[in-house]
């Protein structure tokens, strides 16, 4: 019913975040040595490498509400495919909630 691609992502992230871990790695490594050149150059690649991270964690949040928008968007087109459906699933959650409502009265 739903397409996704999470297993796909996850494993895009997790590589992200790898290569940011080494990067970093190599960032504090760099700090024992006396080459400015070498730290420099470490520091630019971790910075680019967050950069990159924090911009496909953001792009995440946009895929679940964009998810979102497609369930509600897929749920739209039924009840107006099948009305008689959706009424009766609105009934019955009535009456479920009702009885709830009157059992917890009591």
């Amino acid at each position: 019913m739903f397409n996704r691609s999470a297993k796909n992502d996850d494993i895009d992230i997790n590589q992200d975040v790898n290569e940011l871990a080494d990067s970093l790695e190599a960032l504090l490594k760099s700090y024992g040595s006396e080459a400015k050149d070498e730290v420099d150059s470490a520091r630019s690649q971790a910075q680019a490498l967050l950069k990159q991270t924090r911009a496909k964690l953001s792009g995440g949040q946009s895929r679940v509400s964009q998810a979102a928008r497609d369930a509600g968007t897929q749920v739209d087109a039924y009840v107006h495919d099948k009305p008689w459906h959706g009424v009766g699933v609105g009934a019955a959650i009535g009456l479920v909630l009702g009885a709830l409502l009157v059992s917890s009265r009591r």
